[in-house]
């Protein structure tokens, strides 16, 4: 009991490590601004208001700035890694971490909108405001990953005092590996994908589940793996066990004794 609920603790700890990091640890790479951006209402968002301020600049309409926009930045990798450092503020400041409103100013439109003239534009100020949920949940993950972690290491170690015998050990390596498969799907899928968005639908929120989905082929590999491992185990503490009762002889009396010539 004590390997299982160590199990429990330690996969939920590592479950919300990889949650926080791959969701909740903004960036200003080329990759996670690509995965934000493929979300077309927060690229709609964006494209409406930089098109509004700088097509009268640069003598061009809303509707083909915005179309330019759309095509050829907001939708291609090139254009991430140019929006990238714009992103990242964004990101920030959806998961209450930046008090400072994100804005484009003149210099940063240039590289935006690929005309010089756009350096006039007065700088713009995205309409974007931290996400309660959001905010509350990285606190969460933030509290559960050295609480579920230490918890899952006392644990271990109170087991470990307990001198188990070697088919124990291998069950409870084996209900690690499942219950890490388990936590990976929630942390890695379930909770970022569908939950949250589900408690707050506004536009910057769909951000999350854009970040998540980027890595969910490695948590479906890892999840199975984790699992296959963990049956494997479980399969080998049971047969180990079944091995040393066969392996016993059924009477140990009856070869005892000097009457027995067998032993002389």
């Amino acid at each position: 009991m004590l390997f299982l609920v160590a199990a429990v603790a330690i996969s939920i700890s590592a479950g919300a490590w990889w949650m926080q990091r791959i969701v909740f640890t903004p960036d200003a790479t080329r990759d996670t601004a690509a995965a934000i951006l493929e979300d077309p209402d927060i690229r709609l968002e964006i494209n409406s208001l930089v098109a509004a301020a700088s097509a009268p600049v640069v003598d061009k309409t809303v509707p083909e700035l915005g179309t330019y926009l759309e095509t050829e930045i907001l939708s291609t990798r090139a254009g991430a890694a140019m929006m990238a450092p714009i992103i990242e503020q964004a990101h920030e400041r959806i998961i209450g971490i930046r008090d400072e409103p994100v804005r484009i100013t003149g210099t940063q439109m240039i590289d935006i909108v690929r005309d010089q003239r756009a350096e006039d534009v007065a700088t713009v100020t995205l309409p974007i405001e931290p996400i309660g949920t959001l905010q509350t949940f990285r606190g969460l993950l933030g509290w559960m990953i050295p609480i579920a972690g230490g918890l899952g290491l006392l644990l271990v170690l109170l087991g470990i005092f307990t001198r188990p015998e070697r088919r124990d050990i291998f069950r409870g390596l084996g209900e690690f590996g499942l219950a890490l498969a388990a936590s990976m799907l929630l942390f890695g899928y379930a909770l970022p994908v569908h939950m949250l968005t589900a408690i707050d639908n506004r536009t910057w929120t769909h951000a999350i589940p854009r970040l998540a989905m980027r890595t969910l082929p490695v948590v479906l590999g890892f999840a199975l793996i984790a699992a296959l491992a963990g049956v494997a185990m479980i399969l080998a503490s049971t047969s180990g066990g079944k091995r040393r009762q066969w392996s016993t002889p059924l009477s140990v009396a009856r070869y005892r004794g000097g009457s027995n010539p067998g032993w002389s």
